[in-house]
């Protein structure tokens, strides 16, 4: 059976009102009033982070018929708040299983913890490290993780950010089963979305996670059922590096500078300076800034600056981010 409470109905409803979804592994809620607890037929790990593209995934896990959430897994080395009270840990601590904090998800002790929780497979959402083939091996059924790119477009840690500033028409939600390589696994389920010319990175993955949600049950079902899944040729691969706050002035364009502002928002907006400070743009148009406004030249025209703010909003939040790109 699933697991189901009010107090989570009320989470999957605030999350689901929200325009943009953020990857920055931050996210607290309120603590979950009552208690939610499920027995199902097959027992599911879910590893991710308290951001709202895994909660997303999370929140449909616990939907689904004849699963049973035993237990999250994260990773404290990406964000301070994973070791404090966050939304996975009030999930956790709301349907009374264990928040496993790996630092290192390969060890021993990892194993020893992840073992211990019997079970028949694990699904990912956004995770920062590599999983090994000891790890992989350790549920019976294996692994999925959930990619949102149309793989093998975009295999790499940034794909939604790259879909965007390099202007695709076509961006995509993977879920495929895990293997030691990155982004490399049988595909299990598959959608694709078309590319809005005002999206952002966070409007975008919203909808990503949209898709994938609604074929996270096929693809769950397909993992349980020994279903190899398609394989991937990676013979025509492409590959979305990370990326920090990148210089808007750098860009070769107006349409180039415009799309690298609105890949940089929610996670990781892009700067310039204004008035000889380092700012944040979170939004910006083609045209020549009215007298008052600010704005950036280019070659080929001038783009005027809608929205700034001194800090960055990522996970550092500091005007001298070390995320910054000179």
């Amino acid at each position: 059976m699933a697991t189901r409470s009010a107090a989570l109905d009320r989470l999957r409803e605030s999350l689901w009102q929200r325009r943009e979804f953020s990857f920055i592994p931050d996210r607290n809620v309120a603590p979950l009033d009552g208690e939610a607890r499920s027995s199902g037929e097959h027992r599911l790990l879910f590893a991710g982070f308290p951001s709202d593209y895994s909660l997303a995934f999370l929140l449909a896990l616990l939907e689904i018929e004849d699963v049973e959430v035993v237990g999250v897994l994260t990773s404290p080395g990406a964000h301070e708040a994973i070791l404090g009270d966050n939304a996975l840990s009030r999930i956790a601590d709301h349907i009374g299983v264990p928040l496993l904090r790996a630092w290192r998800v390969n060890d021993e002790h990892s194993l020893l913890d992840v073992a211990a929780l019997d079970l028949d497979g694990v699904v990912m959402a956004s995770f920062d490290q590599i999983i090994g083939a000891r790890m992989l091996a350790v549920p019976r059924k294996g692994w999925i993780n959930v990619h949102p790119s149309a793989l093998p477009a975009r295999r790499g840690p940034e794909p939604v950010y790259w879909t965007i500033a390099e202007g695709d028409t076509v961006a995509g939600i993977t879920l495929h089963r895990a293997v030691p390589k990155v982004d490399a696994g049988p595909v299990l389920a598959q959608r694709t979305v078309q590319v809005a010319p005002d999206d952002t990175s966070g409007t975008l993955a919203r909808r990503l996670s949209e898709a994938g949600v609604g074929v996270l049950g096929d693809a769950i079902g397909r993992l349980l059922s020994g279903d190899p899944g398609e394989p991937i040729d990676l013979s025509g691969a492409t590959y979305a590096p990370s990326v920090g706050h990148r210089h808007v002035d750098a860009a070769p364009s107006t349409e180039a500078a415009l799309r690298m502002i609105r890949a940089g928002v929610p996670n990781m907006p892009a700067w310039t300076t204004v008035d000889g400070r380092i700012t944040y743009v979170l939004a910006a148009h083609a045209g020549a800034p009215a007298p008052g406004e600010e704005g950036i030249a280019f070659a080929d025209g001038e783009i005027t600056l809608d929205e700034l703010r001194q800090q960055c909003g990522c996970h550092h939040n500091l005007v001298s981010c070390p995320h910054r790109q000179e």
